[in-house]
Order: C-alpha cells, then structure tokens, then sequence
C-alpha cells in the first residue's frame, strides 16, 4: 500500500482534518493536511511529539497511543513499529471509525517505512492535499482566528499552529498582575504599594 492510500483511508473518516506519519526520531515521513499547515510546523510538530515519547519512556511510562485538545481540532496519536501517525480530528468524529482506520493505517506503515529504507529513496513527497469538506471548514475556521489574531499585539516568537493556536501571552491590558485585579488603580505601576 501506497503511502497516500494509507493516509486516504484515514480521510474516509468524517471530520477527519489530515493526517500525518514520522519515524520515531521525529523525521517527518508523509502528510496530507490542508495547507495551512505547513511542512515545517509539522516537521517541528513532530520532534516536539517523539520527545514527549522520550520524555514518557525515560519515567517507564509504556506510550502506544496519546491525544491531545488544540483549541477546536484533536490530535491523536498511535506509535506503531518504527514510528508514529497523527491524525487531526474535529471533535464529532466517530471514534470507532476513526480507531478502526486508524488500526489499518498503522498495520501497513511498518511495511511503507521498511520500503523507504530499503530503497534508500528517502521520505517521499507530500500527497495531495485533502479531498473532504473539512478543509473548507477548516479554512473558514483559521481565517476567523486570523481575524481575531491580527487584533492581539505582536510577538516576536514563532506560534506552531498545532501546539499555540489559540494561546495569548503576557498580560491583559488595564492589569498589573493579569488576574483581573489592579493593585494599583491610578494605572501606575511604578508607585510603591
């Protein structure tokens, strides 16, 4: 099997937004996700998850399958022989479809891996993007968090849409210590209290 008719099994699912597959060090292997997506927020994505793993394993905690809530979406992940796939969900998936995909997708990934190895080709290229109405959805989703973004003060960090989307960092304004409260009403911070 192909690596784009595993990840297309997995888009068979509704709700399913994309999915993606790296070795367990991390290395980005094969996705298809809508494009806002990038390959490298996936790429640091997925580093970011094979050490959460590592992290997992150095305290003896046994890591096969994980889940985790990214404002409106679900990223779930299931290690199988060699590596990890991800696959992003919206929350009115049916989860026993999705565990049934998902459970024939991770039953041809160790063979697709041994091939790329064997073959020495390397990861191959991305596949096409997703065929389903969620992209549409989702691209309706992101462009209203875009909005809502463009209003919020710059930051020179990087945000990973996958781990940051959604976050806000520092203080509200009116506030000095972001609780609600202003120990200070006339705004000054700098008066002694």
């Amino acid at each position: 099997m192909r690596g784009e008719d595993i990840l297309n099994v997995l888009l068979d699912v509704e709700w399913v937004v994309g999915s993606f597959v790296a070795d367990a060090g991390g290395r980005l292997l094969l996705h298809q996700m809508p494009p806002e997506f990038g390959e490298a927020e996936l790429e640091r994505t997925t580093v970011r998850l094979a050490s959460i793993v590592r992290c997992a394993e150095l305290c003896e905690l046994g890591v096969e399958q994980c889940a985790f809530s990214l404002n409106r979406y679900q990223l779930s992940m299931t290690r199988f022989r060699g590596g990890f796939l991800c696959v992003m969900v919206e929350a009115p998936v049916n989860r026993r479809a999705l565990e049934m995909a998902t459970r024939i997708a991770v039953e041809s990934l160790p063979q697709l891996l041994d091939s790329l190895l064997v073959s020495g080709s390397g990861p191959p290229d991305e596949v096409p993007p997703p065929r389903k109405a969620a992209a549409a959805n989702l691209e309706k989703a992101l462009d209203a968090e875009r909005t809502l973004g463009d209003s919020a003060p710059d930051d020179d960090r990087e945000l990973d849409p996958l781990f940051d989307a959604g976050l806000e960092y520092g203080v509200p304004p009116g506030t000095a210590n972001g609780n609600g409260d202003d120990p200070e009403p006339d705004g000054d911070e700098d008066d002694p209290v």
